[in-house]
Parts: structure tokens; C-alpha cells; sequence
């Protein structure tokens, strides 16, 4: 790949419509290798490619020809934006921890369940994000949403209690962005509609660190959503906008 065109995004938006017809292939001991070793990079300095390379891993014991050039297709796009560096903020920046969290409601058509998404910084700096396939099947775009929620109040609770331990204990609630209205105010409710009673009690976690006020939810568009990132590939123009936005700057190696 040393001489390859670069790319500038990490993943065809249509990746799931080219699956469609997509033959398997033969050998996957390459692309096993490829996969591993960018799911080190998207888990250490690269959050642009996590949601594109979580799609790609589930797909290691039958890989398809697209998958195989769509996990080239990556390569390309971090040979494209090879001066990308993580910028993790300045002393001046206020000490504050704050997260994003989204999902794509049945975004896999293979199995119609949803990818969860969701990013923390603090300050200017963006210090623990992720990109994973939920476990369940949501029947709503807003119960999609509430199971995303549960999984980054587990992230939220474990962040707050290691800065409490580095002598940075958050005192006011930790506060969350969410670009559904209608998961807020469900979470903000003290009884449970009948359309949601079939909803896992395990997912009610949200709703007790609101109301503890540990967490705070407040809404935000889904055009300003940061963790938009994390739930499915985007076009050029969007990605360049959330990969500046969590702090990859374009920085070219000046050899100092």
C-alpha cells in the first residue's frame, strides 16, 4: 500500500448496500492481521477510524472482497491524513469532563441491531471514546438511543471515580449530550410507559445517576453531535468536521 492513492474517508457510506452481493474471501489470514492491528490505533490515538474499524471487525471468520478493500480503503485514508495528531488541550482549559453519546437506530441489515457510540473529553481534550454494536435489538430510535446512554454511564461513573482517585474529583453532575429529546425525557420520567416495559432493567442506569446528580443530559442536534462519529461511516465533508472537532489536527512533522 506504500504507493496507494489516499482516501479521504476511511469508509464507502454505503458499505452495508455493497455487502449486499459481495463474494467471500477465500483467505482471511491477511485481513485478520490488517484489522488487529487497527483496532490498537483506533483505540489509542486514532477515534476518526473506531466506528469503521468496529464495523469491520465483526466480519474476521467470513470476511467478503469488500470488506477486504474497504479495510484497505482505511489505510489509504490514514496515509491521506498521516499528519493527523491528537491534541490533548491546553493548562488553560478548564478541568471539566464532559461526553457525547449516539447511536444508529438498526443501522446492520444483516441482523438490524444498532451501533452504539460515544466520546468524553475534558477540557479540550478528548480522553476515552468508543464504537460498539449493541447487544439487543431496539424497536425505536429513541430505546436505541436509551441503550447507548446505559452503556456510557458505566464509562462516565468508572471516569469520574479515577479523576476522584488523581485529585480531580468532578463536584458537579458530569454533563451528557444527547441529540434525542425524546430519550431525555424518558429518562427523566418516574414511571415506565407500557410500550417500554419490555426494555432491559439493566439499561435503567441512566436514569439513576440523573436522578442521584452525578450525570446531567442536555440536548444537542444531531448536525453538532460529536459522537456521530462513532455509529457509522460518513462522508468526507463531516468527517473532516468531527475529526477536527475531537481534536486531530492536521499537524505536518516539522523533524524536531
Amino acid at each position: 500500500m506504500n504507493e496507494a492513492k489516499g482516501s479521504k474517508y476511511p469508509m464507502d457510506p454505503g458499505y452495508f448496500k455493497l455487502c449486499k452481493d459481495s463474494k467471500q474471501l477465500k483467505d482471511n489470514e491477511e485481513y485478520r492481521s490488517l484489522i488487529g492491528s487497527l483496532l490498537y490505533l483506533a483505540t489509542n490515538s486514532r477515534p476518526d477510524i473506531a466506528a469503521c474499524v468496529g464495523i469491520l471487525s465483526r466480519k474476521l471468520s467470513c470476511p467478503s472482497e469488500v470488506d477486504w478493500r474497504e479495510s484497505q480503503r482505511i489505510l489509504r485514508y490514514l496515509a491521506y491524513t498521516v499528519n493527523y495528531k491528537l491534541q490533548l488541550g491546553n493548562l488553560e482549559d478548564e478541568f471539566e469532563l464532559i461526553g457525547y453519546c449516539d447511536a444508529d437506530w438498526a443501522g446492520d441489515p444483516s441482523d438490524r441491531k444498532s451501533c452504539s457510540g460515544y466520546v468524553f473529553r475534558i477540557g479540550e481534550a478528548t480522553v476515552s471514546w468508543a464504537s460498539r454494536k449493541q447487544s439487543c435489538v431496539t424497536l425505536s430510535t429513541m430505546e436505541a438511543e436509551y441503550v447507548a446512554l446505559s452503556e456510557a454511564a458505566h464509562e462516565v461513573v468508572w471516569l469520574r471515580n479515577l479523576l476522584k482517585e488523581l485529585g480531580q474529583e468532578q463536584i458537579k453532575p458530569t454533563v451528557m449530550y444527547e441529540d434525542n429529546k425524546g430519550c431525555i425525557d424518558f429518562v427523566a420520567l418516574d414511571q415506565h410507559k407500557k410500550r417500554t416495559k419490555h426494555i432491559d432493567t439493566r439499561y435503567h442506569y441512566t436514569r439513576e445517576l440523573s436522578s442521584s446528580g452525578a450525570v446531567e443530559l442536555r440536548y444537542r442536534p444531531s448536525e453538532e453531535m460529536l459522537a456521530d462519529i462513532f455509529t457509522k461511516p460518513l462522508n468526507t465533508t463531516k468527517m473532516k468536521k468531527l475529526s477536527k472537532d475531537l481534536g486531530l489536527i492536521n499537524k505536518p512533522d516539522n523533524g524536531a
